[in-house]
């Protein structure tokens, strides 16, 4: 059994302590976070200081998780993590359903009733958040943020660093290009080009 060590002490990086600890597998989790008012603990688990100490700390035996929900910074932690070959782990709650016929990335998180279903890929340090759904044959790519209660059609395809927002759904085949933003609530039946921001029902760009 590992430590668990997850950059960001916010509400994302909680909410996969919370499923860390349903998992049962690590023997200690712990944060790092650059928030200098963060305190020294969280929920009892202790802080250990800012993200630069991830080098210091950081044994052979541990592992890494990056629970920050901006697809950006997301990123660029990520390839620290990697830089410094500290295992990346996929955290899946007991509760989501995640086919044996689909790939997760090193990173991603799948939360509390998400589901992705059998062909699809998801990429690296994605978010498939609460009660979302990824349905067959999808193409995720690196540090997508899947939103609380989204749907996914099948056959869908999501460009890197994009994020389709709260409640919203997306159409059976439908591409959605790479830093994309998809507003709550909206219905995606047309492709999305890179960097557009979509909202309402049917949705359209953002003037």
């Amino acid at each position: 059994m590992s430590r668990l060590i997850i950059l960001g002490c916010g509400g994302h990086g909680r909410v996969i302590a919370d499923m860390a600890e349903r998992v049962g597998v690590y023997t200690s989790i712990v944060f790092l976070d650059n928030d200098p008012d963060a305190g020294d603990r969280v929920g009892g688990m202790k802080i250990l200081g800012p993200f630069s100490e991830l080098e210091s700390i950081a044994s052979r035996e541990d592992h890494c998780v990056v629970g920050i929900g901006d697809n950006q910074l997301r990123s660029k932690l990520t390839a620290v993590v990697e830089s410094l070959h500290v295992p990346l782990v996929t955290i899946i709650d007991p509760s989501a359903s995640v086919s044996d016929g689909s790939v997760l990335g090193a990173g991603t998180v799948v939360m509390p009733r998400a589901v992705v279903n059998t062909g699809s890929v998801v990429g690296r340090g994605c978010i498939i958040n609460t009660a979302s759904s990824v349905d067959h044959d999808c193409r995720i790519s690196e540090f997508v943020h899947i939103s609380p209660g989204a749907n996914i059609g099948g056959d869908v395809r999501i460009g890197e660093c994009s994020w389709i927002g709260i409640g919203s759904s997306v159409r059976h085949g439908i591409s959605i290009g790479r830093g994309a933003m998809i507003g709550a609530g909206a219905s995606v039946v047309a492709c999305v080009d890179d960097g557009v921001t979509v909202v309402g029902v049917p949705a359209k760009p953002m003037v």
